[in-house]
């Protein structure tokens, strides 16, 4: 799983990492990826707020997979995703407190994909300037 968090345009903090657990779909693994980056926009808000500096627009959560994004919108638990850790559920909290809006990105613009998969040339370029690293 990997996340990029980006304030104006550049990366100010971002990581990958081997999910620690099993998992049984697609669907989980986005969901606790990007349960993962919302803990990290939270801490950063609450540095940000800290140094007098408080952002005061929405945090958007760009996520490739409609099922992760269907769960995060309802929060419903079915057979499928009874199992998910209830560490993990805060995002759905939080998505309904309005303190993160989740969106779909199609898969071609994960961004976050620089640091989770084998990119050509051409995709890393594109992605690296994306987060605001200049070559």
């Amino acid at each position: 799983m990997g996340f990029a968090l980006l304030l104006d345009g550049g990366a100010i903090s971002w990581g990958s990492k081997k999910q620690s657990t099993v998992l049984l779909s697609t669907v989980e693994a986005e969901f606790i990826a990007a349960s993962t980056a919302v803990k990290e926009v939270l801490w950063h808000r609450a540095l940000f707020s800290s140094l007098d500096m408080a952002l005061t627009h929405t945090a958007r959560v760009l996520i490739d997979n409609q099922g992760a994004l269907e769960l995060i919108k309802s929060g419903h638990i079915n057979d499928c995703t009874k199992h998910i850790d209830t560490k993990y559920r805060h995002i759905c909290n939080r998505k309904n407190n309005g303190d993160i809006r989740s969106e779909h990105v199609d898969a071609e613009d994960q961004v976050a994909d620089i640091m989770t998969k084998p990119l050509g040339t051409e995709k890393f370029l594109h992605f690296r300037a994306l987060i605001g690293i200049k070559g």
